[in-house]
């Protein structure tokens, strides 16, 4: 095994982001090295340990990385309204500044923040309007917003299971349990790695990343030796490009499946980067990717352009020039986002758009596409701006820029109702937090405000549900916030329920009840405040100015639990069934009596949270609980390696099956 192999082989399994491996290299060519071996052991034990310690974690310097801007006159107004490079050197200009500081700036040390998924909705879930029909009977993904599908790793149509697998992708006849066809992409040109799925009518779409390593090849575009392309005492940047210049890129691939037993690649848009956030509109996909920027001054240009592929026109790579480049005023980072909007039953082209200054932080509406870019200053604070895209049938375009105090808990702190975005987001002041809420209008313009909630605390969950809003918080105790947002120029905190514990995650049940699931806490002998068992709680927000918690239920001790907390994915919900459940782990000191599975309860108002049954087994990490869902009348309790299916009103076992 050579070099190469060894370093692609390292990378395939961490998926360290572009970001840690270019800066891996930036400061390794600071000192003089041996050998190529001693350079890839090195390289790669960094990408391990970025990876160890950095999961979950989003790091931001001490220093303050230098702005760059124009005046309005400077700037070249494009069609989407954000000023774009001039030209290349402007674009190297930009990553040599950016690049040169961060790296004087790397070594003093990390700032971090631990990154906590929560889930909100805006109105009413997919899973509350379900019907009992038997054609539509059957789990759906948990998702932000009614009608805009979000990727997972599970989904069904009601007759089919599809479940994302290493490098495959299963399709499974869900009565018999039978795999029908295994897409194993393990084979694939470019090493394609399934990260997530969407399904619509007979078209399967697979997003995820390939690793696409350019070889010498002088026909081909898309192919080529860059190791030669610098000259010969240019060791550095040489072994750079040959290691580490192998691209990642972030694939759609649509298949047709309306032959089950045979799925057929029918299309493939291919954006550099690593996979960021896929939405589904209709027959729409929305794909994003971010991509970091390493530069050094003797790269060549196409090292340092971004590209896309869509093979409905061709497959060759489409270089995005540096005249095409928007860029978000003041950027701190070096990096693209790019956006791709396409028809999934058409061969139109996609449309892309690229953006010097990623994010992470999307929410989409039915209508549009909103994305954050957090800026941070020099004593810490944060600033937000936000971005306004119109989605229109695949295609998108900006429409308004604004920008908020503080940063978003992530994707469910916005929210689009009735024209309007309303943001949650927790601002640090001098050592002191705080939280606030903004209604901001179709422009972006601030036209409500709440400030200075929750002093000293940060928040946990957020929930939007028509002309109210619920802002969960915590510090020691769990402050959840009623606020009545029926006057948008005039939000009102309307009532706050204090209990200890918090909730990391808020269903609506219905019009007058909202459940959250999260943590009990306790004090330590030291003071600090820690997480005791989970816990599910009924709130009764009839009263706006009264809200109350009027049941609960504790799950499992101290060591419990489940991934409901960080990823609403995660949630399976029968509404016409009373129930409600999510993955748990129960772990023990002694790790032979850990289990894990799935916890299932009854929702009942009078009587409260009963348990409807566990689906337990010794704990096996590598055969982890992902997901519990229905159809009709049988559960199906998903494992890494295995479905069993249950009678969903006994829970009597039916049948199982082993995927290999």
């Amino acid at each position: 095994m050579n070099n190469k192999d060894i370093f692609k082989k390292v990378m395939d399994n961490v998926h360290a982001p572009e970001e840690l491996k270019a800066e891996t290299f930036q400061r390794i060519t600071q000192k003089k090295k041996n050998n190529n071996v001693i350079f890839m052991k090195f390289l790669s034990a960094c990408a391990v340990f970025f990876i160890v310690f950095g999961v979950g974690v989003k790091y931001i310097s001490n220093k303050n990385l230098t702005n760059f801007s124009k005046t309005e006159s400077e700037a070249k107004n494009s069609e989407l309204g954000l000023p774009r490079f001039e030209n290349m050197q402007e674009l190297k200009s930009v990553l040599a500044k950016n690049s040169r500081i961060y790296n004087s700036t790397y070594t003093e040390g990390m700032n971090v923040d631990i990154a906590e998924d929560t889930a909100v909705t805006p109105n009413a879930t997919n899973a509350e309007k379900e019907t009992a029909t038997e054609s539509n009977n059957y789990s759906k993904t948990n998702v932000q917003v009614e009608d805009v599908d979000e990727a997972d790793i599970i989904k069904t149509d009601g007759k089919y299971i599809y479940m994302v697998k290493a490098n495959m992708v299963f399709i499974i006849e869900a009565n018999s349990l039978k795999i029908v066809d295994k897409l194993d992409f393990d084979d694939d040109d470019n090493d394609f790695i399934p990260k997530e799925i969407f399904i619509k009518d007979n078209n399967l779409v697979v997003v995820g990343t390939s690793y696409i390593f350019d070889e010498k090849d002088g026909n081909n575009s898309n192919k080529r030796n860059n190791n030669e392309d610098y000259e010969e005492d240019d060791e550095y940047a040489r072994d750079y490009v040959y290691y580490t210049l192998g691209r990642s890129v972030t694939q759609a691939i649509v298949m047709d499946i309306s032959n089950k037993e045979k799925a057929k690649e029918i299309r493939r848009v291919s954006l550099d980067g690593f996979y960021s956030n896929a939405r589904m509109i209709d027959n729409n996909v929305y794909l994003i990717s971010n991509k970091s920027v390493y530069y050094y001054e003797k790269m060549k240009d196409y090292d340092i352009l971004p590209f896309y592929i869509d093979t409905a026109k061709s497959n060759e790579r489409n270089i995005i020039q540096a005249e095409d480049i928007a860029y978000f005023g003041g950027t701190e980072n070096r990096s693209y986002m790019m956006v791709a909007g396409f028809d999934i039953t058409s061969q139109d082209n996609a449309t892309v758009e690229t953006i010097f200054g990623a994010s992470n932080t999307v929410y989409a509406s039915s209508k549009n596409l909103y994305i954050v870019q957090e800026k941070y200053s020099t004593n810490n604070t944060t600033r937000s701006t936000i971005y306004k895209f119109n989605l229109d049938a695949g295609k998108i375009k900006l429409q308004a820029e604004g920008t908020v105090k503080g940063y978003l808990d992530d994707q469910f702190s916005m929210d689009e109702y009735e024209g309007n975005l309303r943001v949650a987001t927790t601002l640090n002041v001098g050592g002191v937090t705080k939280n606030q809420l903004y209604v901001l209008d179709e422009n972006l313009e601030k036209i409500g405000y709440i400030k200075n909630m929750a002093i000293d605390e940060k928040i946990y969950s957020v929930r939007f549900i028509g002309k109210v809003g619920y802002i969960v918080t915590f510090k020691q105790i769990d402050p959840l916030f009623v606020i009545d947002l029926s006057d948008p120029q005039n939000p009102q905190i309307k009532g706050e329920l204090k209990i200890p514990g918090y909730s990391a995650y808020l269903h609506p049940y219905d019009d007058t009840h909202i459940i959250g699931i999260g943590y009990n806490t306790e004090t330590t002998d030291y003071g600090a405040t820690r997480n005791a068992n989970m816990k599910m709680s009924m709130f009764d927000v009839s009263d706006l100015e009264n809200p109350k918690e009027i049941f609960s239920i504790d799950i499992g001790d101290e060591y419990a639990y489940s991934e409901i907390t960080y990823n609403h994915k995660a949630l399976f919900y029968n509404k016409n069934m009373n129930l409600i459940g999510f993955p748990t782990t129960y772990n023990s000191k002694e790790y032979k009596d850990s289990k894990s599975g799935f916890s299932i309860f009854k929702i009942d108002l009078n009587k409260g949270f009963e348990k409807y049954g566990e689906i337990l087994d010794k704990t096996d990490y590598s055969n982890s609980p992902q997901r519990v869902i229905y159809i009709e009348d049988t559960l199906y309790t998903i494992f890494e390696d295995n479905i069993q299916s249950y009678n969903l009103n006994t829970l009597e076992k039916i049948n199982e099956i082993e995927l290999k």
